[in-house]
């Protein structure tokens, strides 16, 4: 369970973190082939949401690395589910 564990919060906090930073460094005009909502979302908007992207990332690796406060790494697991699921069409 502790193999499994890290390679799915492995791999999350891989992708968040990458499109965290893609969200946080790159222009609206870089994004909009990759992420065709951008021009719907204010800027600040969107630099918002990469730092709390990459944040979360951070979130679901460092604590149980750490020992410090593991409980936050289910917090933050549960902090990406809430936006995934909060634009269904």
């Amino acid at each position: 369970m502790n193999i499994a564990y890290w390679i799915v919060a492995g791999l999350l906090a891989l992708f968040y973190f990458y499109a965290g930073t893609l969200k946080l460094i790159r222009s609206r005009d870089q994004l909009r082939p990759m992420m065709a909502w951008v021009d719907r979302v204010p800027l600040s908007a969107l630099r918002a949401l990469g730092a709390v992207e990459i944040l979360g990332a951070t979130g679901l690796i460092l604590p149980p690395l750490t020992g410090i406060a593991p409980s936050l790494a289910p917090a933050a697991a549960i902090g990406f589910v809430l936006p995934q699921t909060g634009d269904v069409r």
